[in-house]
C-alpha cells in the first residue's frame, strides 16, 4: 500500500522577515532623501542670494553718472537680497541637522545696512539734478539766473567728481553764487539758495561715501556662501554614503536569510521523503495455465464439457483483458506525448502574435504642476509674514527684469550659451522667490540639460515660453487688483 506523508509547514510567516527588513530599509532612507531634498532647498536659496549680492556689488565699479542714473533699479534689487535674506532664515528657523546660517545672515544685515545708507546719498545727486532741469525748463526763467545755474552745476559737480568736496574753494564760489542770488527775484532766490543748500548737504555726506563703497566691496558675505555651499556638498556626499552602507547591509541581509532559508527547505525535505511502495505479487503466467488445466481437466471429469469450457474462456479473457487494456493506455499515452510538443509550439506561436498585433497605447503624465496657481500669492505671503509691500515690489521687479526673458534666453543659445545659461538660472532663483512652481521646474530642467550637454527640445522651449507668459500674467493681474 502506498504510504502517505503530510510535509510540515515550514514557515508559519515567511513574509515577515522580508516586511522588518524593507521597513528597516524604507524607513531611514525616505528620511535621509528628505533631508537630502532640504539641503538642495536651502542650497539653491544660498546661491541665488549670492548671485543677487554679486549683483549689487557689481553695480558699485559703474562709473558715478551711470550709477546715479540707476539708482531706483539698486535700490529694488536691494530690496529683493532682503526678502531673499527673510525667506532664507525663515526656512531655517527650524530646521534640524543643517548648517548654522547665523554668520551669513549677520553679514548680509551689514551689506544691506551698508547699501541702505549708501543709497540715500546717490539720490540727492539725482534730486539736484532734476531740480537743474526743471528751472532751466522755465519759460519765465531769469536771465540772471541761468548764468547762475550753470556757474553752480559746475561747482557742484566739480567737486563730486573730484576728490575735494570739501575743499574751501567749493565753498567760496557756493558764497559767491549766495551773494548774486540776492540780486534776483524772491521765487528764483529761494529757488537757487534751496538748491546751494542741498548741495552742501550733498557734499558733506558725499565725503563718506567712498568710505560706504569700500565697507559694500570687502563685506564678507561671498566667503560665507561658499563656506556654505562647501559644507552643504559635503554633508549630501555623506548622506550619500550612509544610503549606500544602509542598502549594502540590507542586501547582505537579504542574501543571508535566503541562503539559510535554503539550507533549511533542504534539510527538512531530507528527513520527510516517502517510503517506497510496496506492490502485491503478481502470478506467474505458468502457475495460471496450471489452475486453468487443473479446472479443465476437473470439469471434464465430472462431464460437464460445455460448461467448463465456457468457464475457461471466461477466466482466460479476465487474465488477457487488463494487459490489453493497459497496453492500450501505455500506447494512448505514447501518442499524446508525440502530439503535444507541435501543439505546444502552435499555441506559443498564437500567444506571440498576438502579443505583436496588441497596440501600444501611449499614456500622458500629467505635469505636477498642472493643478497649482502660476504664482502661489499665499505662500508668498506666508512666507514674507504677510508683508503684502514685498510681495507687490518682488512681483513688480520680476516683471520688470524677467518679462523678456524668453526672447534673451532663444538668442543667447545660439550665441552665448554661458549667458543663456546665467539667464536660466536667474529665472530659476527667481521663480522660487516668488513660487512660480511651473517655471522653477522647467528653468531647473534646462539647466541641468545645458550643464549636461545635451540638446534643449523643443517642447521644453515651449512649455519654458508659456511658463513665463503665465507668470507675468499672474504678476500683471496680482498688481492691477492691489491698485
Amino acid at each position: 500500500m502506498e504510504q502517505s506523508v503530510a510535509k510540515p509547514n515550514r514557515f508559519k510567516k515567511p513574509a515577515t522577515f522580508l516586511v522588518v527588513l524593507l521597513a528597516l530599509w524604507l524607513l531611514p532612507s525616505l528620511a535621509l532623501l528628505n533631508l537630502s531634498r532640504s539641503y538642495t532647498h536651502s542650497l539653491a536659496q544660498i546661491e541665488e542670494l549670492g548671485i543677487r549680492v554679486n549683483e549689487l556689488r557689481q553695480s558699485l565699479y559703474f562709473s558715478e553718472p551711470l550709477r546715479v542714473s540707476r539708482i531706483n533699479d539698486l535700490a529694488l534689487d536691494a530690496q529683493l537680497v532682503y526678502s531673499i535674506r527673510l525667506q532664507i532664515e525663515s526656512d531655517f528657523q527650524h530646521a534640524l541637522f543643517r548648517p548654522d546660517v547665523n554668520q551669513l545672515l549677520y553679514v548680509a544685515d551689514q551689506f544691506l545696512e551698508k547699501f541702505d545708507e549708501f543709497i540715500p546719498i546717490e539720490s540727492q545727486v539725482q534730486d539736484i539734478v532734476d531740480n537743474i532741469k526743471l528751472l532751466r525748463a522755465d519759460t519765465e526763467l531769469s536771465p540772471k539766473l541761468k548764468p547762475l545755474l550753470n556757474e553752480f552745476g559746475v561747482v557742484v559737480f566739480e567737486a563730486m567728481y573730484s576728490d575735494n568736496q570739501s575743499s574751501s574753494a567749493t565753498y567760496r564760489a557756493f558764497d559767491s553764487i549766495l551773494d548774486k542770488s540776492y540780486a534776483l527775484e524772491t521765487e528764483e532766490q529761494d529757488a537757487i539758495q534751496q538748491l546751494l543748500a542741498d548741495a552742501s548737504a550733498l557734499l558733506s555726506d558725499y565725503a563718506q561715501l567712498n568710505y560706504l563703497v569700500d565697507k559694500i566691496k570687502k563685506n564678507s558675505v561671498n566667503e560665507q556662501i561658499i563656506k556654505l555651499e562647501a559644507e552643504f556638498h559635503d554633508r549630501q556626499f555623506n548622506l550619500l554614503l550612509v544610503m549606500l552602507g544602509l542598502s549594502l547591509v540590507a542586501m547582505i541581509a537579504l542574501v543571508l536569510w535566503g541562503a539559510n532559508a535554503k539550507k533549511l527547505t533542504k534539510e527538512t525535505d531530507e528527513q520527510f521523503i516517502p517510503e517506497p511502495e510496496i506492490e502485491p505479487s503478481k502470478p506467474s503466467a505458468s502457475r495460471t495455465e496450471a489452475d486453468l488445466e487443473e479446472a479443465t481437466s476437473g470439469s471434464v471429469a465430472r462431464g460437464k464439457d460445455s460448461v467448463s469450457h465456457e468457464s475457461n474462456h471466461s477466466v482466460a479473457s479476465s487474465v488477457v483483458k487488463p494487459a490489453d487494456n493497459a497496453s492500450h493506455v501505455v500506447g494512448s499515452q505514447h501518442s499524446n506525448f508525440q502530439s503535444q510538443p507541435s501543439s505546444s509550439a502552435a499555441s506559443h506561436s498564437a500567444i506571440q502574435q498576438n502579443i505583436e498585433d496588441t497596440p501600444v497605447v501611449e499614456k500622458h503624465v500629467a505635469s505636477v504642476t498642472d493643478s497649482k496657481p502660476a504664482i502661489d500669492i499665499e505662500d508668498m505671503l506666508e512666507t514674507l509674514d504677510g508683508d503684502a509691500e514685498s510681495v507687490e515690489l518682488l512681483l513688480g521687479v520680476f516683471v520688470q527684469d524677467h518679462a523678456d526673458d524668453y526672447e534673451k534666453f532663444k538668442s543667447l543659445l545660439t550665441k552665448d550659451e554661458t549667458s543663456a545659461a546665467r539667464v536660466v538660472h536667474s529665472l530659476k532663483g527667481v521663480a522660487g522667490s516668488i513660487k512660480a512652481s511651473r517655471l522653477a521646474i522647467i528653468a531647473a530642467s534646462i539647466e541641468m540639460t545645458m550643464k549636461q550637454s545635451r540638446a534643449i527640445s523643443d517642447h521644453d522651449l515651449t512649455e519654458l515660453e508659456q511658463a513665463i507668459k503665465a507668470s507675468v500674467d499672474s504678476a500683471h493681474a496680482y498688481l492691477d487688483n492691489q491698485r
